[in-house]
This record gives C-alpha cells, structure tokens and sequence, in this order.
C-alpha cells in the first residue's frame, strides 16, 4: 500500500506559514494559486476568497480577500497554477465616523494554460465554519472547543 502520510497529500493551505496581511499602503503578494477556497463570513471577519500562493523560493502563503462584487470579478477565472498578486493600493476613507478605512486592493493575475470548467475559482463552494458543522455526542465524550480568547489566536 501507498504511503499516504507524506506533504504532496496535505493541502497546500495547511502547509503555509500564515496569513499575508496588508498593513501598509504598497505591501503586496504574488505567486503560483495552489490552493484556493471560499470561507464564509465567521466571528466578525467578511466572508471571503482565499488563495494559498508558492512564492518565489518554494514558501507557501495563505491570503485572503474581501468577497466584494469587484474582488471577486477579478478572480472568478483563476485557477490552480495561474501567478496571482495582489496589492494595497490606497486607503479609502470610512463613510461613518469612528470605523476604519478601507483598503484598495488591486488583483494581477497570468493565466497557465487553458480555463478548465468546474476548476476556476468562481466555481467553489463556501466552506462551513467546521466548529458549527461537528455534532457533539449526546452521552459521553464530546469535542472539547476552545474559549473565546483561544480561538481569536486562531483566526485569519
């Protein structure tokens, strides 16, 4: 039998160093889409497009985008192994007081060979929050959940 237990049989996002975070107007990432999936808005953060990117040199990199009308537009027919950048353009200002500006983000992105149905990333499904989705056995046992403060370390 295959050994199954080896890295080219985990998911790529389980792979990656962490989250890309755009702090500074300029900061931006790039590279080869090897993994992509949709998450669904959870524990305050937006629901959102997420891509996990080879850089140059062989890291991984997860990053993740805001499911706005633009955004996704600009996304819808990437695929595994397409180049993908995306860069903090500019801060726009908040329309209420007291909330923080947003961010402008620009998408680059290089199609690798021809756009295979059912492969791009306007065709993924939304992933459950897995806490909402796991059943606790009624009698005995159970999952063990972090507290609130635990699992904000967690987050993306």
């Amino acid at each position: 039998m295959e050994n199954i237990f080896t890295d080219a049989n985990r998911l790529a996002r389980d792979m990656a160093t962490g989250w890309f975070k755009f702090a500074e107007v300029g900061d931006k990432v790039g590279g080869v889409v090897r993994d992509m999936w949709e998450a669904e808005e959870r524990d305050g953060y937006p629901a959102q497009r997420c891509f996990t990117l080879e850089q140059e040199g062989g890291g991984l990199i997860n990053v993740g985008i805001k499911r706005t009308s633009f955004l996704v537009a600009r996304t819808d027919q990437v695929q595994i192994g397409d180049l993908l950048g995306i860069r903090f353009e500019k801060e726009i200002p908040p329309s209420k007081k007291g909330f923080h500006p947003a961010k402008s983000l620009i998408v680059f992105t290089k199609q690798n060979g021809e756009r295979r149905k059912g492969e791009q990333a306007k065709d993924l499904i939304p992933i459950a929050n897995p806490l909402e989705s796991q059943q606790i056995p009624e009698e005995g046992g159970g999952i063990e959940y972090p507290k609130d403060e635990e699992a904000k370390a967690d987050k993306f």
